[in-house]
């Protein structure tokens, strides 16, 4: 089961935490949506590319919003650049880059994590944990069979037993 996350940020001018590393100590994956919240009327958010980001060219964006109340919803892994509308906020440090991470295959079967000192198990592909190998084909018949042997084993002492 996947999560999508709604990350509020608050896009002003000299922040107590510089935005990107605010975004990195965050993990973003597709389909999360980026709140910025600021004045309207005062500020913009706009999407750029790499080299207008670190450029701060605000001539050229990819979107741009002006609501005060912008929701940006990742749609690919990647890296994302936004940078402020206002002329000089962006190069005084108004500007987030955002890296998405990858969609996992949801089949990947991820062991648990181990204690230091132990050896890592064998890999096992997803394939082999959907079809039933030949192992444990013949553990389950010899598990089987000891139960039925089992149980005759205990009829016979019964039936011994009543004689």
């Amino acid at each position: 089961m996947a999560f999508n996350w709604d990350f509020k940020l608050g896009w002003v001018l000299n922040p107590n935490e510089t935005y990107n590393h605010w975004a990195e100590r965050n993990r973003f994956q597709v389909n999360d949506t980026l709140v910025f919240k600021y004045k309207k009327g005062n500020d913009s958010v706009l999407v750029v590319d790499k080299k207008d980001y670190y450029s701060c060219n605000m001539n050229n964006p990819i979107e741009k919003f002006f609501d005060g109340d912008t929701e940006f919803k990742f749609d690919r892994s990647g890296p994302f650049f936004f940078v402020s509308g206002v002329p000089g906020h962006c190069s005084d440090g108004q500007k987030l880059n955002v890296v998405v991470l990858a969609i996992r295959n949801k089949n990947t079967v991820m062991p648990p994590e181990l204690s230091p000192g132990y050896d890592s198990p064998p890999e096992v592909s997803p394939s082999a944990l959907n079809s039933p190998s030949s192992s444990s084909s013949s553990s389950s018949l010899s598990v089987c069979c000891s139960f039925f042997f089992g149980l005759m084993g205990v009829g016979w002492l019964l039936g011994s037993l009543n004689s």
